[in-house]
């Protein structure tokens, strides 16, 4: 991660054209996982066309192949730990006479067909895309100040924007800090990607199984 080159310029033309991808997004009458999806993939490839364009590499936002299995390595370890939390949070919950699961409000789709697309959208592509503009650009840009300016930066963006798409819960919250906290600690943007992949896939098994 070399957070001091993402320029101005770059930031603002990712901006835009993820504002204009998401606008357009509402216009289209079709499945909204599918409709989702599809401007999730968008702004993958627009935001890494853009930072190429200007960077002519991905290290500047810590996608790089020599950063790429201490990311992922770290990206397990640190999932494993929240897991590990998360297993003690719901005995406790369950001592407690609380089923963890009524505290996971999530809404899935009834079919198989379309669960499975709505798992490869929410728990794979959707994270992929939050964490390439959000730690990427974001929290790359905002850095050449300070770390916490860029940790509360993008923490705030990523959860205005959960905001806007239907409300915010506290993992939320906690996941931007978290995703933020592990990109400065890894230099590396595998690790939040490792992070937040799985957290969804967690969630929206659980979500699943009710």
């Amino acid at each position: 991660m070399d957070s001091t080159r993402i320029g101005l310029t770059s930031l603002f033309a990712c901006i835009l054209a993820v504002l204009a991808a998401e606008s357009a997004g509402g216009w289209v009458r079709a499945d909204p996982v599918l409709v989702t999806g599809a401007i999730r993939m968008f702004d993958i490839c627009i935001v890494l066309g853009i930072i190429y364009a200007f960077h002519h590499n991905f290290f500047v936002i810590g996608l790089s192949n020599s950063t790429a299995a201490s990311g992922f390595r770290q990206g397990i370890l640190w999932s494993a730990g929240f897991g590990i939390l998360a297993l003690l949070a719901a005995g406790i919950l369950l001592f407690a006479g609380i089923p963890p699961r009524s505290l996971i409000q999530i809404s899935v789709p009834a079919l198989p067909g379309r669960r499975l697309i709505f798992l490869m959208v929410g728990g794979i592509i959707g994270p992929i895309a939050e964490e390439i503009f959000f730690r990427g650009v974001i929290y790359g840009f905002l850095r050449r100040w300070s770390f916490l300016l860029a940790l509360l930066g993008s923490t705030a963006l990523f959860v205005f924007s959960h905001y806007l798409t239907g409300g915010v819960s506290f993992i939320q919250i906690v996941g931007g800090i978290v995703f933020s906290v592990s990109y400065e600690t890894s230099k590396s943007l595998y690790c939040p990607i490792i992070i937040h992949t799985l957290g969804n896939l967690a969630l929206f098994g659980i979500g699943m199984g009710g």
